[in-house]
């Protein structure tokens, strides 16, 4: 049998990256979590909670080490694996009676982690009646951080008091505080009322890939009762609106919207005008207008990461302006989004997203293929197309038919027609079809470049984007040879719109081709640029 290696191989071993000790090297990992190294005795840590609930036996007969800084490390460590036994609850609750005043905090901290456990009642218990003890400074902030992750109601009137006492504390005790009261609240009611109507004209921003932002325009004036000048290359459009809330989900080009509220100063705290935002008459009529019961939300920011401090802040301050609201961030019926001004103007924009309402303009995508288009871009490909109730449409590269649905959906139409090579983007096709209702769709097994369809008016497809699909250089040679095919196919007068990631290249061969270019638009496809195109075949051609 292989005997155990001592603490020094033990810590040189833990330097080492992923390294799992065999259940013969628990002691000397334990030993070292009280070494003198931080990086060892955090990745001895490490270490043993990746064992699990093997190591759990060996680190209850550690909790009574004549070492407190190993003492410390087992309690911290049981917070990392948080048993859920009540005889493993017992042994952290046992550390709240520790002499050592650092192993007691990491008890404390460790129940904090037994929300699962069978144990609960026990370990709110435990704490409770540590707090009444009169504990340190630490552990109360210990105490006071485990019971707000817990979710313990009984603790509330306890953590309401911890507000006349030191500013650490405070500052815990009111994260507690919010934390419990959104897991209350999250028994109740929260969802979206589309039907109802604004009281009052609001300003929203419709959310776009770059360079759609005329086309979703053009969508918008449908819709809203005024649309401003789109800017390029912003990825938003906004106007103004004073309908139901449901009706800006029928925009089928924007990604998203959102209900703005008037800029305010940033100051030097950009929790502070947040606060001061969200605090307005105007920001309580519109989302308690639109929000079925309780207002859920969470906070989003724009630019600087997740800024943590500055969002319990922001959250503390909206508890006080308007006690029914609850932050919510992982089940949050709106998200608030928080941007500041690029410019020299210092100025935070707030826009409110709902979360909460359900977006059914594509539900009939019920399969997918690779690089399948995009439910509001094929959209913008059927605007652009100008639709005709005597199309017959082709899509040559079909995928899953994504761009035949939504020409159905925008009306009337002589035929519709979808080829692709891929059996597998064929059956989702079909799939998508049947849940869109579509049951006269033409759908055939054949090759872009030599399928002949008879009569199309309008090829509107998304073709392989060199980036994600066509890696071996022969995505040119591929999108000449269609162009050729489509000015042999398309009647006079017919249109090819789609999306061509080689732009300036096809314009070129459809001008060679006898094809006219109507219409270019730079799209953003994340990551890499296309033009949405529009080309028309105004006379016959011959032989190419």
């Amino acid at each position: 049998m292989t005997s155990p290696r001592d603490r020094a191989e033990i810590a040189r071993a833990l330097k080492e990256r992923g390294f799992t000790p065999a259940e013969r090297d628990i002691d000397a990992v334990v030993d070292c979590l009280a070494d003198e190294d931080p990086k060892v005795a955090r990745e001895a840590e490490r270490a043993i909670a990746r064992l699990g609930a093997a190591a759990l036996p060996r680190l209850h007969g550690r909790t009574s080490d004549p070492e407190a800084r190993v003492r410390a490390g087992v309690y911290r460590t049981l917070g990392r694996l948080a048993p859920r036994g009540d005889a493993e609850a017992r042994w952290v609750i046992a550390g709240l009676e520790d002499p050592d005043p650092r192993v007691k905090r990491h008890a404390a901290g460790a129940l904090g982690k037994l929300r699962r456990s069978s144990a609960m009642t026990l370990v709110e218990d435990a704490l409770l009646a540590a707090w009444d003890r009169g504990p340190s400074a630490d552990l109360e902030r210990a105490i006071a951080a485990s019971l707000g992750k817990l979710g313990s109601k009984r603790a509330l009137p306890r953590l309401l008091t911890a507000e006349t006492k030191d500013a650490s504390t405070s500052r815990i005790a009111r994260q507690a505080t919010l934390t419990i009261t959104r897991d209350l609240a999250r028994q109740g009611e929260s969802r979206i009322d589309s039907d109802r109507a604004a009281r009052v004209p609001v300003r929203v921003a419709l959310r776009c890939r770059e360079g759609l932002e005329r086309i979703v325009a053009d969508e918008a004036r449908e819709w809203l009762a005024a649309v401003e000048k789109p800017r390029t290359y912003s990825g938003r459009v906004f106007g103004r609106f004073e309908g139901k809330l449901g009706e800006l989900s029928r925009i089928r080009t924007a990604d998203s919207f959102a209900l703005l509220l008037p800029p305010v100063p940033l100051g030097d705290r950009p929790e502070d005008a947040l606060a001061l935002a969200l605090g307005s008459e105007l920001a309580r009529g519109l989302l308690e207008t639109w929000t079925q019961g309780l207002v859920r939300y969470r906070i989003a920011w724009g630019g600087k990461g997740h800024r943590r401090a500055a969002t319990w802040r922001a959250a503390h301050a909206l508890a006080t302006l308007h006690p029914s609201w609850v932050n919510d961030p992982t089940e949050s019926t709106w998200e608030v989004f928080a941007r500041e001004d690029g410019d020299e103007k210092k100025l935070l924009h707030v826009e409110l997203h709902p979360r909460g309402l359900p977006d059914l303009r594509f539900s009939y995508r019920v399969r997918d293929v690779p690089a399948a288009s995009h439910g509001p871009l094929a959209a913008a490909l059927v605007r652009v197309a100008e639709p005709d109730d005597d199309d017959w449409v082709w899509d040559p590269f079909m995928g899953s038919g994504v761009e035949l649905v939504e020409r159905a959906q925008k009306g009337a139409y002589a035929r519709l027609q979808g080829t692709d090579n891929d059996p597998r983007a064929l059956e989702a096709a079909r799939a998508n079809f049947a849940a869109a209702g579509l049951t006269d769709v033409r759908v055939e097994l054949a090759d872009a470049v030599a399928h002949v369809p008879e009569r199309v008016t309008l090829i509107l497809t998304n073709p392989p984007m060199g980036r994600r699909v066509v890696r071996d250089g022969t995505l040119g040679p591929l999108l000449d040879g269609f162009i050729d095919q489509a000015a042999r196919v398309l009647a006079p007068g017919g249109r090819l719109v789609w999306l061509s990631p080689l732009g300036a290249r096809t314009a070129a061969r459809a001008r060679e081709r006898g094809l006219r270019v109507e219409l270019e638009e730079e799209i953003d496809m994340g990551g890499f640029r296309a033009r949405l195109q529009r080309l028309r075949r105004c006379a016959p051609h011959g032989n190419v």
